[in-house]
């Protein structure tokens, strides 16, 4: 994959180092800019380059996503999305306190979230870069967190939650010309607004589930895929983890997937479908006297009847 530089930067001196910086990051896989500069002045240099108010962050973002919108046309794509804290405590006394940064969830510490969309070929594997990344942060007299009934009744734009959908929206957007975009996200991606506003014939979301939500006929969800006849089973070897005290076995799981209809609660927008229909797979590990087993719910908009589609989802 080749780097996409810098195209749209009105100064040529901007445009040079920019694109300098970008070279210098792909070829050493560095995030360092003590690292990355080979003297202080380099260093300084690249420091009043990110500084500098003709650079923004969304110039930055866009020449990243600029990767995927050449690279991904008549691809299937995996479009992997989840959030990070970046933790700025220890910089606290370097930081300017101007609004770009804030609070984070970790105790409330100085900080930021950075949300990145990793675009990966399908198929084989190979990176095409980041379709969006989305970057903000909590006001340093924001709570980190609202436990006020209100914020249930608040619509889903105004939430921070948005921020799963936002980043599908950009990401369908960018990844316009593939053939296929499956979205990937962890638990906190299991909205019911993302199911009804994101999917069409070539975009599917495959989340991890988050609630044991009523379904149609008041069965909760987690009990209805569970009770489901076996479709297939598979062995995956465990590394271990002496920290976690997790020992090294092959775990053998079980297979079982269908159907679902699940229906939105009484915060949801009035102007989306009262249902959905999706598909659910169940991953779970079997064996005796076995510690914290392995136990995945997924959802997705992408239908699946069969188990050599099931496995590709939990393989993604």
């Amino acid at each position: 994959m080749q780097t996409r530089h810098f195209e749209d930067l009105k100064d040529k001196r901007l445009l040079n180092r920019g694109n300098s910086i970008l070279n210098r990051l792909f070829a050493n896989s560095i995030y360092s800019v003590r690292q990355l500069a080979e003297s202080d002045s380099e260093a300084k240099a690249i420091y009043r380059f990110l500084q500098n108010d003709n650079v923004s962050e969304k110039d930055i973002i866009r020449n990243m996503s600029s990767n995927c919108i050449d690279s991904v046309g008549q691809k299937s794509v995996l479009c992997i999305q989840d959030t990070s804290e970046i933790n700025l405590f220890n910089h606290r006394n370097r930081v300017r306190k101007d609004g770009s940064v804030g609070i984070n969830g970790t105790g409330g510490s100085l900080g930021f979230f950075i949300h990145p969309s990793f675009v990966l070929d399908a198929e084989t594997l190979m990176p095409y870069g980041f379709s969006d990344v989305k970057v903000w942060n909590r006001t340093l007299e924001e709570p980190v967190k609202e436990r006020s009934h209100k914020k249930n009744l608040l619509p889903i734009e105004e939430k921070e939650s948005y921020k799963w959908i936002e980043s599908s929206l950009n990401s369908k957007k960018a990844l316009r010309h593939a053939k296929e975009v499956i979205i990937i996200q962890d638990r906190e991606g299991d909205i019911y607004e993302q199911f009804c506003l994101i999917p069409d014939a070539k975009t599917h979301l495959l989340i991890r589930a988050k609630s044991n939500r009523i379904l149609e006929g008041k069965q909760r969800l987690f009990e209805h895929v569970s009770s489901k006849s076996l479709q297939g089973s598979y062995t995956v070897e465990l590394e271990g983890d002496k920290r976690r005290g997790v020992k090294k076995r092959t775990a053998t799981i079980e297979v079982r997937f269908c159907e679902v209809t699940m229906s939105g609660n009484q915060y949801t927008s009035k102007h989306l479908p009262e249902k959905i229909t999706l598909y659910a797979i169940e991953a779970k590990e079997v064996g005796e006297n076995i510690e914290n087993p392995i136990h995945w719910r997924l959802l997705t908009t992408k239908r699946v009847e069969d188990f050599p589609t099931a496995m590709l989802c939990i393989q993604w």
